[in-house]
C-alpha cells in the first residue's frame, strides 16, 4: 500500500483522538505545516494515534513493531526510508512521558521525512 492509502485507513482516528484530548483544529492542521508546539493537547493526541495503531504501549514506542508493521503494509520502496527514520528518531526521542514521547517521535518523523508523517 502507498503512504496515501495508509493515511486514508487511519483518517478516522483524527476525530476520535482529537475529541478525547480536546485538541483544536488549528493544532491538528498545523502539524502538516511543521508546527509542533509543545502543547499537551497535541502531544496527547499524537499518543492516542500511536496507541490506536499499536505503535506505542505503556508510554514506550514499539520500534521493532513499527518497522515490522511497515514491512507488512507498505510498498517495498518505502521500507528503507522507514528504517532510516526509525533509527534517527530512536536517538532523538529522549522523554519517558507518553505524550511527550509520541510528540518527539512525530516531530522527528516530520523533520526527517515529512511524507512518512502519517498522523491524520
Amino acid at each position: 500500500m502507498t503512504i496515501e492509502e495508509l493515511k486514508k485507513t487511519i483518517k478516522n482516528l483524527r476525530k476520535v483522538c482529537s475529541k478525547k484530548n480536546d485538541t483544536p483544529k488549528e493544532l491538528l492542521d498545523g502539524q502538516f505545516r511543521g508546527e509542533f508546539p509543545q502543547d499537551e493537547r497535541l502531544m496527547c493526541y499524537m499518543k492516542c494515534i500511536m496507541i490506536a495503531t499499536k505503535a506505542m504501549k505503556n508510554d514506550v514506542i514499539l520500534w521493532d513493531f513499527f518497522v515490522k508493521n511497515a514491512r507488512m503494509i507498505l510498498l517495498e520502496e518505502y521500507i528503507p526510508r522507514v528504517e532510516s527514520v526509525v533509527e534517527t528518531c530512536k536517538k532523538e526521542v529522549t522523554s519517558t512521558e507518553g505524550c511527550e514521547v509520541a510528540w518527539q517521535f512525530g516531530k522527528c518523523i516530520y523533520e526527517n521525512d515529512k511524507e512518512l508523517y502519517l498522523a491524520p
